[in-house]
């Protein structure tokens, strides 16, 4: 993969991430449609870190690589929590909130690191 794919994909995420708040709004679903979104990119993160550790034949996992997936788990089980219909409770709604801007901050901090710095390959 060159970085010009990369990035289109970068900017994708980051207009479905822009979109869902505006789609949410207007529709008075903003919390249910963000989990919705983070499920997704939970699911593709999940998908992502399997494919890269099969080749792995001894796995040491780092504290940094388990803090992830543990944050990316506990992100995944509200957002399931959520859409299976306990939306409206607050603490859901937070930790989705917070989920959905880590999500952001992290696309956007890694679009803004590749338009930085030029990379011939990613892998």
């Amino acid at each position: 993969m060159n970085d010009i794919n990369i990035i289109t994909a970068m900017i994708i995420v980051l207009i479905c991430h822009l979109a869902s708040i505006i789609i949410g709004y207007k529709m008075q679903k903003t919390a249910l449609i963000i989990s919705y979104l983070n499920a997704i990119i939970v699911i593709g993160v999940f998908i992502f870190w399997v494919i890269s550790s099969l080749n792995i034949k001894q796995h040491n996992f780092e504290f940094r690589e388990l803090l992830v997936i543990v944050l990316e788990a506990c992100i995944f089980i509200f957002a399931l929590y959520s859409i299976i219909g306990f939306h409206k409770k607050t603490y859901v709604k937070i930790i989705n909130y917070i989920g959905f801007g880590i999500h952001f901050l992290v696309t956007a901090g890694m679009l803004y690191y590749i338009l930085a710095f030029k990379f011939d390959r990613l892998f």
